[in-house]
This record gives structure tokens, C-alpha cells and sequence, in this order.
């Protein structure tokens, strides 16, 4: 199963920016945003919290592209599905993560089709990586994302993401989006920007003026960011494994009475990328193991791990005493 921290080097850096450069933006003041003559992403999803992303695209829709699967979860935001053209070749598609965007930004000069309401956008690909969105008219879109994992794909990236965001478009337009049900005290139901005081984040060097930054879903509160150059912390809710140590700089330790793993992103010391974790209830089916998860991480571009890791667990300190009572 995917590990919520597994990626390396750049491309972890390239994660944890994600949402946060380009064309996403700040929440809308009102209605008026995008396409009048659009759908509301209001009228068609009901909740963002509680949408089910494994609900949007059934992998019979994707068959003609080779063996489909579920992978494991690591996302409240988002379902994982890997499909395999061929038995040595293994892509993963990544559907439902809600964010807010700049509409005029996301659709200029990309290729835009109609699905009903809604607004089907693909971002330009990158080698071994390829994005289309579902655009609402409130400024709100929903990612499809396709991404070569192993050996030389034999189908297209681009075509396999736009099956997926066609799929999930007609899901959404037959009004068919499905929800899950949280019990009291899941993280699914808390906000995140609640949890951390801005003003304790801006005691974090570089963040001085930062203000926080939620998703549509609220699963996830961010600081800062832009850019690989601008220091950021994310708090996020999400779900999975339960948290453990996977390397030598992972520390498996006790914060405000939790049990805490805090770890060196990407395993290069020299980068000030930091998580720490913790479980909260189960997760899923009783059997499934899965647990919701608390991902603290924090990102100093001109700081090492271990600074980072201090801010990490400083900032810990302050969020695991306000979490829901398991």
C-alpha cells in the first residue's frame, strides 16, 4: 500500500507544494464566480466533507485499459486506482481532490471540453504525469490524476486521466455522488485551521505574515508555500495505515501524550522537510487495519530535517491537545 510520505527528493517537495503554486486560489466570496451558465459545485456534491472519491469512478469504466484495482487508502480527499496495461507496467490514478482555483488562469490556453455544466480542463502534462480537472463555476475543481509508476506505459497518460474525469463528470451530473457517514469525534468532521492558532505558525521563521489557507473539503489547512523557496506548514487530515517508523530518520516518540512519528521527508537530511503523525479512530472497515491520521509537515527551504523536525514537533505540541477525544 502507498505510504502517505513515500515519494523522494523533488518530487516531494513538488507534493507537498501542490495546490499551493499555479492557478489554485483563495475561496470565492460569492457565487458570482467562473461560468454563470455553469454548475455550482454546491448543488452537485452536497457536503465536500463527507464526499466519497472512491464513489466517482468505477474501475469497470477504465477496463479497456488494462487490469484495474484499488490500491490502499491514503487520502480523505482522494481514491487511489492502479491500473496495469501490462503485467511489468503499473499506473496510478488519483481521483476526487478538491481545490480551489482560478478559473480564467486554469482554462487559458488549456484544451477545455463540455460535460453538461461542467467544465472538463486538462492541464499541460509533464513526462510521466498527466492532469485533467472537473471545473465548477464557483471556482471549485475536482483533479484527475494520472501518473506513471513503473516500466514504459503503454497507454496514454492523458487518455487514461480524461477517461477517468469523463466518468466522473457523469457520475457527478447523474447526481449519484455517494457520501460516507463519520462518527463523532472524526477528524473528517474538524477543521484543521481551527486546530493550529496562526498566530503560533507565524512564530516559525519565514511565516511571520502568513495566513491560513483551507480547501474546499477542510481537510486540509495551509501556511505559506507558493514556491519551493517559501517556507510552509500544512496540517491535514486524512486516512490509512496507522503511522510508523519507515527509516532510519523516522522517530517514533510521545508528543502531548500521543504516540507521534516524526520523520525526515524524502530521507535527505539536508532538506527542511518534516511530518509528524499521529492515529486517531479507525478508519474504514473493522478488518481494513486503516486509521484517521493527523499529518503535520513542515517545509524550510533554508533549514535542514532536523530544524524542521524541531518546528514539527513545536507545532505538534499545540494541535494534538485540541484533537477530538477518541
Amino acid at each position: 500500500m502507498p505510504s502517505r510520505c513515500s515519494l523522494t527528493g523533488l518530487a516531494v517537495l513538488l507534493v507537498v507544494l501542490t495546490g499551493l503554486a499555479g492557478c489554485v486560489a483563495s475561496p470565492p466570496t460569492g457565487s458570482d464566480s467562473g461560468d454563470r451558465k455553469g454548475t455550482l459545485s454546491s448543488e452537485v456534491l452536497g457536503n465536500p466533507r463527507t464526499v466519497d472519491p472512491c464513489g466517482l469512478v468505477g474501475p469497470e469504466r477504465l477496463n479497456r485499459f488494462g487490469a484495474v484495482s484499488r490500491a490502499g487508502t491514503v487520502s480523505l480527499d482522494y481514491c487511489l486506482l492502479h491500473v496495469r496495461p501490462e503485467p511489468d507496467q503499473l499506473v496510478q490514478l488519483a481521483v476526487g481532490r478538491l481545490r480551489y482555483v482560478d478559473p480564467e488562469q486554469l482554462t487559458s490556453g488549456n484544451p477545455v471540453r463540455r460535460s453538461g455544466g461542467l467544465r472538463l480542463v486538462r492541464e499541460a502534462p509533464v513526462p510521466e504525469h498527466c492532469t485533467w480537472r472537473i471545473l465548477f463555476s464557483d471556482g471549485v475543481a475536482l483533479s484527475v490524476d494520472a501518473d506513471s509508476l513503473s516500466g514504459r506505459s503503454s497507454v496514454g497518460l492523458c487518455s487514461l486521466a480524461e477517461a477517468g474525469v469523463r466518468a466522473a463528470a457523469e457520475t457527478i451530473r447523474q447526481r449519484e455522488v455517494e457520501h460516507r457517514s463519520f462518527p463523532e469525534g472524526s477528524l473528517a468532521l474538524t477543521d484543521p485551521c481551527e486546530l493550529l492558532s496562526t498566530e503560533t505558525v507565524r512564530r516559525v521563521p519565514g511565516l511571520e505574515r502568513a495566513e491560513p489557507r483551507d480547501t474546499p473539503s477542510r481537510h486540509k489547512c495551509t501556511w505559506g508555500g507558493g514556491s519551493i523557496r517559501v517556507p510552509s506548514v500544512e496540517l491535514t487530515h486524512t486516512a490509512g495505515e496507522p503511522p510508523r517508523s519507515r527509516d532510519a530518520t523516522s522517530v517514533t516518540e510521545r508528543t502531548a501524550g500521543r504516540r507521534t512519528v516524526t520523520d525526515i521527508v524524502g530521507d535527505d537530511p539536508k532538506v527542511g522537510l518534516c511530518s509528524a503523525e499521529t492515529g486517531h479512530i479507525p478508519f474504514g472497515p473493522p478488518r481494513s487495519g486503516e486509521v484517521e491520521v493527523v499529518m503535520l509537515v513542515v517545509f524550510l527551504p533554508e533549514a535542514d530535517g532536523l530544524r524542521a523536525c524541531e518546528f514539527a514537533r513545536g507545532l505538534a505540541e499545540h494541535v494534538w491537545p485540541r484533537l477530538p477525544e477518541r
